[in-house]
């Protein structure tokens, strides 16, 4: 078996990519229709955007045991087994008649996309040495990248002309095609003995899960007291598991790994940085239709540029991080792309789009570079024995910061609304793209911790 994985090791990160194209597909579709289906099921914007936040918040909750099941059953089933729940998750949310039913479905799906993407990274991981790493993981992203370069506008065009149920059926043969190649290449190294902190994961999904919802309530109610007390639970909750990780001999994630200070820097980089970059596919969208006022299906179209410069950009990525180094290649680029989340602030709806499309050019280019920089910054260093829990560390921290960036990003819409009820939409806007900007500038000084000669 090792020499058959041996032999065709190579397409171990095109099969991995299909579970990144199908959840890219699926939610830069969905991200672009979130103002219709408000509309469609005559709820508040606020409320709807859950439909993004309750499918990230399952995926918060479920990562963590991904390095677990993937040590006790092999990568090869739990990757067909979270193929075969994303499908699932997909048929029900295609069959929602209702917006409740849709959240619910969407927590489904979650629970298969959490265990789908840190799965096919972690099989890459176990599979690459550090020197094909950075190819063997573009090689995972690249073609996923195709999903947001299409998704906004299959999303809009099916929307428009079809039924917004189909968004999720078109997930169906591509998740068989999935579980087919991975029975046949994805690894199947297993250790039955490994053993883990159970209580310690519920105290920790718990926790995430807590802190995440309250961020959402935050902007759909200005009765504070039920999220500040969420909020203040899940923070204690999360305490207690890092107090409790320090005295278990098999914790679920150890604290030990923030020893190594390149995924130490990388985790506390990578959460800061996403609440902007997890705040884009949701407001990107929302502030073509709602300021510009474009169909679902001229919005998809619009988005173009952004999927565009987000593929572009992977062949420069490793020539740069080697020429500048990880430290002062994050800590620029992480400066960039604040200032290309507040360039929106000049855009309103008399703003030319020759103007807007090389704002999306940029910042797609600037964010595409970042996820390769920081994704590989803060796994590159974990020994074998650590990489299924640092991995599956990352990739939570990952989901539940874009969870709380789209949380973020409507909070700070709900309250410029609050502050200045008189102004614009356009003022509203601006607002918050300037916030989201000053926010991600916050992780530069972060990355730039990172040790000088790390290249």
């Amino acid at each position: 078996m090792n020499t058959i994985i041996d032999k065709y090791k190579k397409l171990i990160p095109v099969v991995a990519a299909i579970s990144f194209f199908m959840t890219a597909l699926d939610s830069t579709a969905v991200n672009t229709i979130i103002p219709y289906l408000s509309n469609y099921f005559h709820s508040p914007l606020a409320t709807t955007k859950n439909v993004i936040i309750f499918y990230l918040i399952a995926n918060s909750l479920f990562i963590p045991l991904t390095g677990i099941l993937c040590q006790k059953f092999s990568c090869r089933i739990i990757f067909c087994a979270a193929l075969l729940i994303f499908t699932i998750g997909s048929v029900l949310c295609g069959i929602s008649q209702t917006l409740n039913e849709l959240l619910l479905s969407r927590i489904i799906q979650g629970i298969g996309g959490a265990l789908m993407l840190p799965v096919g990274r972690l099989a890459v991981i176990q599979t690459f040495s550090k020197n094909e790493l950075i190819w063997a993981l573009n090689m995972v992203t690249l073609p996923g990248l195709v999903g947001p370069l299409i998704g906004p506008i299959v999303g809009g065009f099916i929307a428009s002309y079809l039924s917004w149920s189909v968004i999720f059926f078109i997930n169906v043969p591509f998740g068989v095609v999935g579980i087919y190649f991975a029975l046949l290449f994805f690894p199947t190294k297993i250790n039955k003995d490994v053993k883990t902190d159970f209580w310690g994961y519920i105290i920790f999904a718990l926790s995430i899960a807590s802190m995440t919802y309250a961020l959402s309530l935050f902007s759909e109610t200005t009765a504070y007291k039920l999220p500040i007390f969420i909020m203040v639970a899940g923070l204690i909750l999360l305490t207690i598991y890092w107090i409790r990780a320090f005295h278990h001999d098999y914790p679920l994630f150890s604290p030990n790994l923030f020893k190594i200070r390149t995924f130490s820097v990388g985790i506390f980089g990578n959460l800061v940085a996403r609440f902007g970059t997890g705040a884009v596919p949701f407001m990107l969208p929302l502030m073509l239709q709602e300021l510009m006022g474009l169909s679902p299906v001229a919005c998809g179209v619009a988005m173009l540029p952004l999927a565009i410069a987000l593929m572009a950009a992977k062949p420069f990525t490793a020539p740069a991080i080697q020429w500048l180094g990880y430290r002062n290649f994050l800590s620029i680029n992480t400066f960039l792309l604040s200032a290309s989340y507040a360039s929106y602030c000049l855009v309103d709806q008399h703003t030319s789009w020759i103007l807007i499309v090389i704002f999306m050019l940029i910042t797609g280019f600037i964010n595409s570079m970042q996820f390769t920089a920081m994704n590989t910054i803060t796994v590159i260093d974990l020994s074998a024995k650590r990489q299924p829990s640092g991995s599956c560390l990352l990739s939570t921290v990952m989901q539940v910061s874009s969870a709380s960036g789209v949380a973020i990003a409507a909070i700070l819409l709900t309250m410029d609304g609050i502050i200045h009820p008189h102004a614009s939409t356009a003022y509203h806007f601006q607002f918050t793209w300037f916030w989201l900007g000053i926010l991600t500038a916050f992780s530069a000084f972060i990355f730039f911790l990172l040790p000088k000669k790390k290249a």
